[in-house]
């Protein structure tokens, strides 16, 4: 890696304390989430977390915020374009989910660089073109390691951490979660599920597809009249 962080932050493996209660943390989230879903197709998504706000960079060295994202509904995941790992095929599973909602335009893809500090724009620029993402809605953010690792580990629970010298030269520099986290407009994580299988993708379209249509539910709701004798 190109960039250190102070222990505080996570330099090399994650506290002990930490990792577990992340671990924790995303058993427990996908404990509920998968309780919901053997329940009826009425049933709305758990609310599991919420990401709290950042700044970083995109692929054409625009700022990006959490702001920016508001109203949309958003795919996350963590990657760096140098792993030797699960990254290609989270970007092909990224892929295929850019191709199912490409007449949805209120979704957005967001790719989180776990290496930010090589991971500059034109890096992830050319990384976006050569995976065919759509610039106006897949987003490929970088900034600084601090920025990053916290903004996985506390607002996604998702493990990331540098791996040691001891481990095998195929596993890269950096270890990370390989899950995908589902967005609201809101900024609230709705679902978890594994970024690495290829049913993945239909998956999340059809909670993204529920998602939006809770919402248009909720907002058509908000419009009617208020029926007799209520406030």
């Amino acid at each position: 890696m190109s960039e250190k962080v102070k222990p505080s932050v996570g330099v090399g493996l994650i506290p002990f304390g930490l990792a577990v209660a992340v671990l924790l943390s995303l058993f427990l989230s996908l404990g509920y989430y998968a309780l919901f879903h053997r329940g009826s197709r009425a049933a709305q998504l758990p609310v599991l977390r919420r990401v709290q706000p950042f700044a970083l960079t995109d692929q054409q060295g625009k700022k990006v915020t959490r702001e920016d994202l508001k109203g949309k509904v958003w795919v996350a995941d963590f990657i760096y374009t140098s792993c030797p790992g699960p990254c290609p095929t989270e970007t092909l599973r990224m892929k295929e989910i850019q191709d199912l909602v490409a007449n949805l335009p209120d979704v957005r893809l967001v790719s989180f660089s776990v290496d930010p500090g090589a991971d500059t724009p034109p890096v992830l620029q050319r990384y976006a073109e050569a995976h065919g993402a759509d610039p106006a809605r897949w987003l490929f953010l970088t900034g600084s390691v601090k920025e990053i690792w916290l903004l996985a580990s506390e607002s996604f629970a998702f493990a990331v951490g540098e791996n040691p010298p001891s481990r095998p030269a195929d596993e890269g520099p950096v270890f990370h979660s390989t899950q995908f986290a589902l967005v609201d407009r809101a900024g609230r994580i709705r679902g978890y599920y594994d970024g690495l299988q290829s049913a993945t993708p239909s998956k999340i379209v059809q909670d993204i597809r529920r998602l939006l249509e809770e919402e248009t539910a909720a907002g058509r709701d908000a419009s009617l009249p208020a029926r007799t004798g209520e406030k």
